[in-house]
């Protein structure tokens, strides 16, 4: 439904409209949230955290750190939406509110310090109560690895506070003597006079599952349903075409007219679990079945078609796209678009793998085979001078392909990729002197393998005219150096334009309230 990395789907319904939110990690905006009449077409509203104050992600802080797991839920009481997340690394539990997601206008964060763990989520019941359930350590000491437990407490939505003692609900997952892992994720509805408890084991990798259990009250006892898990893709088979895996995170929603559907996160890795997309948004209709909701039946493979999508630019002269996002909360200005659309990006003195907040604009990869391509006008003067194209999955696994000075002085291209932060591939490509102040064309290419095995490659090329050929840059890289199997962590890739250089920073930050 949403292809590349928008994981940890949350969704609710107020009368015809659907909204949706995403984990963000580490980038800012925080949140994207999407809106549909249909669950078909769906259309980004922007981030939910667009401002700096909301969303204070320091320098330092490692790329899946930040924003985990939002829970977006409808207030029939007060008419308000909410969104309860976590900042990990920093800040932990807090939500904001909106009248209507459509404005992109949420309220300041309400900071929860008394809910601990990760993975909040609320129930706004239909006699006026509210509750929180959260996955966080169980009560006693953990026995064993993985040994997690969910809570729940009570909400006083009138006076934006918890009330009342927590309480554990879930003790381990289904069948704690099985010693399941990583129960997260929680979700509690109220349907029909029953309470289910929806969640996910296994960790968010290949084993991921989501699972229930059902109770007359809010506070339990829960027991398991029927049947669990109810999906997950990990009893299959290996080698099966065109693999989905890591399904589970599930939440949801019912239309109007009474049908069921559920939003879940799953991968596509290409070869040996390698993925450069990340973990992305999927929907299911849900059958219920002895009075339990089931989103997949054991042991069915899940197909998807690749979406084709039409090209999209990072920004016009009206401001950045609705997708757009930066490295870390910007603590200046670094870039201006002018009338006629084109952007200038400063380059500053913050390298890629600063682990701090760069020049960079960028987007999700949403597919294995792509073309994103600029045009860059830069003539550089200084060794750490260097403009073009990013391909980011974190600080210390990303390839670049730009302008730059080569040993001797003399303007060149380079293409520099990095591994687990250390030097995988640098290509100096020398331009002659009669080209090395004109406008030069970037662009990188990844492919679509055609046999199982195979792996993804990207190609750099560029020329002076996007009328004349392509001329490549170097070897192709392989996408592995920035999949999931090598970098760890919980993002996909990023494609943006990356400059930087021996330059002290300027400006404040008050116009990136939106990332435009």
């Amino acid at each position: 439904m949403l292809p590349g990395c928008y994981p940890d789907p949350s969704i609710c319904r107020a009368g015809n409209d659907y909204y949706l939110v995403n984990s963000s990690f580490a980038f800012y905006p925080g949140i994207p949230i999407w809106h549909s009449t249909n669950l078909k077409d769906w259309t980004q509203l922007g981030y939910v955290l667009n401002r700096p104050s909301q969303l204070p992600l320091k320098d330092g802080l490692r790329i899946s750190g930040g924003i985990y797991a939002p829970d977006i839920k409808y207030n029939p009481h007060n008419k308000l939406f909410y969104v309860i997340t976590t900042a990990v690394d920093g800040g932990g539990n807090f939500f904001v509110t909106t009248d209507d997601p459509k404005k992109g206008e949420w309220s300041d964060p309400v900071f929860l310090p008394e809910v601990g763990g990760i993975d909040p989520g609320f129930l706004f019941d239909e006699d006026g109560k509210a509750y929180i359930v959260n996955n966080d350590a169980p009560a006693g000491k953990p026995e064993y690895s993985g040994h997690r437990a969910i809570w729940i407490r009570e909400f006083d939505w009138k006076n934006n506070r918890t009330a009342g003692e927590q309480k554990v609900i879930i003790d381990g997952g289904v069948d704690k003597s099985q010693h399941p892992s990583w129960i997260e994720g929680p979700h509690l509805y109220h349907i029909n006079g029953t309470y289910y408890l929806m969640a996910a084991e296994g960790g968010t990798g290949p084993n991921h599952c989501e699972v229930i259990f059902s109770a007359s009250s809010p506070f339990g006892p829960f027991k398991p349903c029927g049947t669990n898990p109810i999906l997950t893709q990990r009893d299959l088979p290996q080698d099966r075409p065109n693999p989905v895996t890591c399904t589970g995170h599930a939440d949801l929603v019912q239309t109007p007219a009474g049908d069921w559907y559920a939003v879940f996160l799953a991968v596509r890795p290409y070869r040996d679990g390698h993925d450069v997309m990340g973990r992305e948004t999927y929907l299911l209709p849900v059958n219920w079945k002895d009075g339990q909701p089931i989103i997949l039946p054991a042991g069915k493979t899940l197909h998807y078609t690749n979406r084709s999508l039409a090209p999209t630019p990072l920004w016009t002269s009206n401001g950045l796209a609705d997708e757009a996002f930066f490295i870390r909360t910007p603590q200046s200005s670094y870039y201006e678009i002018g009338k006629d659309g084109k952007l200038t990006l400063t380059a500053r003195s913050i390298g890629i793998n600063d682990r701090r907040q760069p020049s960079v604009i960028g987007r999700w990869i949403t597919n294995n085979e792509f073309d994103a391509q600029t045009a860059v006008n830069f003539l550089p003067t200084a060794p750490e001078d260097f403009a073009g194209i990013i391909l980011f999955h974190n600080d210390e696994c990303n390839i670049r392909f730009g302008k730059a000075l080569d040993e001797q002085g003399k303007p060149c291209l380079k293409l520099i990729a990095y591994s687990m932060d250390k030097l995988n591939t640098e290509t100096e490509i020398p331009l002659r002197e009669s080209d090395t102040d004109k406008k030069i064309y970037l662009k990188v290419t990844g492919n679509e393998p055609q046999t199982a095995g195979e792996s993804v490659y990207y190609t750099f090329s560029y020329s002076f005219s996007p009328k004349t050929d392509w001329v490549q840059a170097g070897e192709a890289v392989s996408a592995d150096l920035l999949s999931t199997q090598t970098a760890g962590g919980f993002t996909g890739t990023m494609v943006g334009i990356y400059a930087t250089g021996d330059y002290n920073e300027q400006g404040d930050y008050s116009n990136m309230k939106k990332g435009k």
